[in-house]
C-alpha cells in the first residue's frame, strides 16, 4: 500500500509538471549566417518614405516598397500558440517580444486551433505585433482546417499583418537582398506518418515560383519533415514548427513523439543544417490534445541574420 501511494505521488507530481510546464516561454536564440550581407551595413539607399513598412499592404502580401533594414537583422519567430494567452490580453508573451527588439516577426502556423478556438485572440495579438514591426504569417494546418478560414485571412490582413499564401515579400539589408517566403501547405501534407505524402521541388516551384538567383530565401513552412524537399526548392533558411519539440523530450533521445506519430522524429526542436541551408524548428508556444509538456518548455525563437 505504501508504494502504490508513493506512486500515485509521483504521477501526480509528474502530471502537475507537465502541465505547469505550458504556463511559461523562453527564448531561444539563433545566429544565421547569410553570405553577402555586410555587418553593420544598412540596406539599399531609401527615402524616408521608404525605410517604414505601410500601415497595409499594397496587394495581399508585398508592401508597397520594399523594407529597407540595417544588419544584423533580428527576426522574432511565434508558432503553434494554439489559442494560448500568457497574461492578460497576453501582455507577458508581447512584453517578451518588445524588450527583444525585433526587425520582424515571422509566425509559422498554428495560432489557432482547428474548431476555431483562439481566433479572436489570435487577431488581437497581431495587430498589437503589427505596432513593433513587420509581420509575416504563413498558415499551419490548424488554420487551414477552421471552417471560417478565409474570413480569418481577411482580418488578419485588416491588422497589417502580411499573410504568405504561396507569396513572398522581400527586404534588403547589408546590401543583400532577401526573400521571405510563406507555403500554404495542403491538408494532405500532414496526414499520419503511414500516409504521408511526398513533396517534391517541382511541386514546391508549381505553388512558390522559383527563387529568385543571388537573393537570400527564407521559408516560412508549418511542417519541418520535408526540410530536405525545401533546400532542393531553394530555401536558405526555414522557419517551422508543428511539432511541439516532441511533447516530451528525453536526454540523447530528444522529442518523442510527433503531430504525425512518428516515434523520436528526426526533427523535433533547434537548429538542423542541410549543406550550407539551416532551418530553425520552434518547440512553440502552445498545445491542444495532450495539453502536457515534459522538458520541453514552450519557445519564442529568435534568429539573428549576420553577414
Amino acid at each position: 500500500m505504501p508504494f502504490l501511494l508513493v506512486c500515485a505521488a509521483c504521477l501526480a507530481v509528474l502530471f502537475a509538471y507537465g502541465y505547469c510546464s505550458n504556463l511559461f516561454f523562453r527564448a531561444e536564440h539563433y545566429k544565421v549566417l547569410v553570405p553577402g550581407m555586410e555587418a553593420g551595413r544598412p540596406g539599399r539607399p531609401a527615402s524616408p518614405a521608404q525605410s517604414e513598412p505601410p500601415a497595409q499592404p499594397a496587394s495581399p502580401a508585398q508592401p508597397a516598397s520594399p523594407v529597407q533594414l540595417a544588419s544584423p537583422v533580428r527576426i522574432v519567430m511565434l508558432a503553434d500558440l494554439h489559442g494560448t494567452v500568457f497574461g492578460r490580453d497576453n501582455e507577458r508573451l508581447l512584453r517578451k517580444i518588445v524588450s527583444l527588439h525585433p526587425d520582424m516577426i515571422c509566425i509559422a502556423g498554428d495560432m489557432t486551433v482547428k474548431n476555431g478556438g483562439g481566433s479572436t485572440s489570435c487577431i488581437a495579438l497581431c495587430r498589437e505585433l503589427t505596432r513593433i514591426c513587420p509581420v509575416y504569417y504563413a498558415m499551419g494546418n490548424h488554420e487551414i482546417r477552421m471552417e471560417h478560414y478565409h474570413e480569418f485571412c481577411a482580418e488578419m490582413r485588416k491588422t497589417g499583418v502580411f499573410v504568405l499564401d504561396n507569396e513572398h515579400v522581400h527586404f534588403f539589408a547589408g546590401g543583400k537582398k532577401c526573400v521571405v517566403h510563406g507555403w500554404n501547405a495542403d491538408e494532405a501534407y500532414y496526414h499520419k506518418c503511414w500516409q504521408k505524402r511526398v513533396l517534391t521541388a517541382e511541386e514546391l516551384s508549381a505553388q512558390l515560383g522559383s527563387p529568385e538567383p543571388g537573393a537570400y530565401h527564407i521559408l516560412l513552412a508549418h511542417n519541418p519533415e520535408y526540410f530536405p524537399t525545401y533546400c532542393a526548392w531553394g530555401a536558405d533558411l526555414v522557419l517551422s514548427g508543428h511539432v511541439h519539440g516532441g511533447i516530451a523530450r528525453l536526454p540523447f533521445f530528444g522529442g518523442v513523439i510527433s503531430p504525425s506519430l512518428r516515434l523520436f522524429p528526426k526533427y523535433d526542436a533547434g537548429e538542423f543544417r542541410e549543406g550550407s541551408k539551416t532551418m530553425i524548428l520552434s518547440r512553440g508556444l502552445g498545445t491542444h490534445h495532450i495539453r502536457l509538456r515534459f522538458f520541453n518548455v514552450p519557445e519564442i525563437s529568435v534568429i539573428d541574420l549576420n553577414g
